[in-house]
């Protein structure tokens, strides 16, 4: 199924990230490390900021999921590109099609051939979330349960 099926497709619309004085708004670049934050901003008024759940694809083609307020890179040849589903999609549908994205996506684009909206709509993403061969719901509670548990311990060991 084309992406432009599942997700409409926005671009940016920032500065460059020097341009912002410190704020709680999420600034996503090109970064793959903390899911694409490289600071949190004051935005300006003609900014596009987003509000999740959506997937954003950086210039470089690798995409990160938000949930809430962000504000994706949106200024020269790599702006980010968003993705915001058509119909309601729970958690887990959005995190399967940013892996499924990076995973059979990713290797096209670089700092020569960048990421775009005309460049992603038409691209594959299947099978869809519904076709999955996995129990992907299993998976991520598995994987939360182990998360929480790690994080008890932790604050455990730092309230003593």
């Amino acid at each position: 199924m084309k992406i432009s099926s599942i997700f409409e497709i926005d671009v940016a619309r920032s500065k460059s990230t020097d341009d912002y004085l410190p704020g709680e708004i999420p600034f996503v670049t090109n970064t793959e490390i903390n899911n694409g934050v490289v600071r949190y901003v004051e935005p300006f008024d003609d900014d596009k900021v987003f509000s999740g759940p959506c997937i954003c694809i950086s210039g470089l083609g690798y995409s990160t999921v938000h949930f809430g307020n962000f504000l994706p890179k949106g200024n020269g040849g790599d702006s980010c590109t968003i993705l915001t589903p058509i119909e309601e999609l729970s958690k887990a549908e959005i995190l399967y099609y940013a892996a499924l994205f990076n995973t059979l996506h990713g290797w096209r684009f670089s700092f020569g051939r960048k990421a775009s909206r005309r460049r992603i709509e038409n691209l594959d993403l299947s099978p869809t979330h519904t076709k999955c061969p996995l129990d992907l719901h299993i998976e991520i509670e598995s994987n939360n349960d182990m998360m929480n548990k790690l994080l008890a311990e932790k604050e455990g060991e730092l309230s003593q």
